[in-house]
């Protein structure tokens, strides 16, 4: 068995991920209690609001090694949807900070974290030479990929950065079709309801 936690975890994208893939999701961390609260309802979980920043990672402790940190920081900050890309870069930087600090004391095999296109490259500028330059030594993937190469039914680039076999994760485009909305929307008209992503 392999375990892993989840670091702002919204209504529960990446524990689909690891329920689908066998791997025992121990903690989910979240402070926006409608996200929370659905993520709940979706996995039968009793998780309670975090305000992630204002963890002591001295205090993360667990029954099993960590295998796997996942997450998603919050991208208000950093999107260009956000006051025409004008948020406040540095504010955003408080939860990318956090996130490197748990997988630094947790030191899991692999860790993933997700984000808009526009993180890849802050991302690379702090850490060579800003605020994340101690974390440096922790990424080995920066990468901005197109969600429709894995199956999502729209082109949405994300950033995905970390520690992982990056081969292994572009090896899945090769075996997975694309999906249109239009079968998606075909697929809601058929009774019963078949998930063309699923």
């Amino acid at each position: 068995m392999r375990y892993a936690i989840d670091l702002y975890s919204g209504i529960g994208g990446w524990t689909m991920g690891m329920k689908l893939s066998e791997i025992k999701n121990v903690a989910s961390y979240e402070w926006w209690h409608e996200a929370n609260k659905t993520h709940n309802l979706n996995f039968g979980t009793n998780h309670r609001e975090i305000n992630i920043r204002e963890i002591r990672v001295q205090d993360l402790s667990f029954d099993n090694k960590i295998d796997f940190v996942v997450g998603s920081p919050p991208c208000t900050q950093f999107s260009y949807a956000n006051k025409g890309g004008n948020g406040d870069l540095q504010d955003g930087l408080v939860d990318i900070y956090k996130f490197l600090e748990v997988v630094e004391f947790l030191k899991p095999k692999y860790w993933a974290m997700e984000n808009v296109p526009r993180v890849a490259g802050i991302l690379e500028k702090e850490l060579e030479n800003g605020s994340l330059q101690c974390f440096k030594h922790l990424v080995k993937v920066i990468k901005v990929v197109d969600s429709a190469a894995y199956g999502v039914p729209q082109n949405r680039r994300r950033m995905i950065a970390g520690d992982f076999p990056l081969h292994l994760f572009e090896s899945y485009k090769k075996n997975i079709a694309p999906v249109t909305l239009g079968k998606v929307i075909g697929a809601l008209q058929s009774d019963p309801i078949i998930d063309p992503n699923y």
